[in-house]
């Protein structure tokens, strides 16, 4: 073989694996978008989920607070005064709106961000 032949030959050699290297370089760039495409959807989910679970934590904190308020109204345990809080845990009870004789009472319920208002039109 000559020297023509044998510079060829290496070339082919060179190109070929440089081709070989582009082509993995793309496959490597493809699968990466494919996982952060798949992670952020799945972060989403989360925070959603956290979301739905303080939100029913809220409810449940100003469903309590509306039992207090209708015990109260018994004459069970004493009525709250308006602007009260109560701390259960994480979650607060906040006593917004106390009625002298009669009308609406306001509970709120917090957790996290998440807020919830249960009225209560006492008679």
């Amino acid at each position: 073989m000559d020297w023509a032949g044998e510079l060829t030959m290496r070339f082919s050699n060179q190109s070929r694996r440089g081709s070989v290297l582009a082509v993995l370089i793309v496959v490597l760039v493809l699968m990466g978008l494919v996982v952060a495409g798949t992670i952020r959807p799945l972060r989403d989910e989360a925070s959603l989920t956290t979301m739905r679970v303080e939100t029913v934590r809220a409810f449940y904190a100003a469903e309590s607070g509306s039992i207090v308020i209708i015990q109260g109204y018994l004459g069970q345990v004493p009525m709250p005064v308006e602007g009260t809080q109560i701390a259960l845990n994480d979650q607060t009870v906040v006593f917004t709106q106390i009625p002298e004789l009669g009308g609406v009472a306001v509970v709120h319920g917090l957790s996290g961000d998440s807020v919830r208002r249960i009225e209560l039109e006492l008679q």
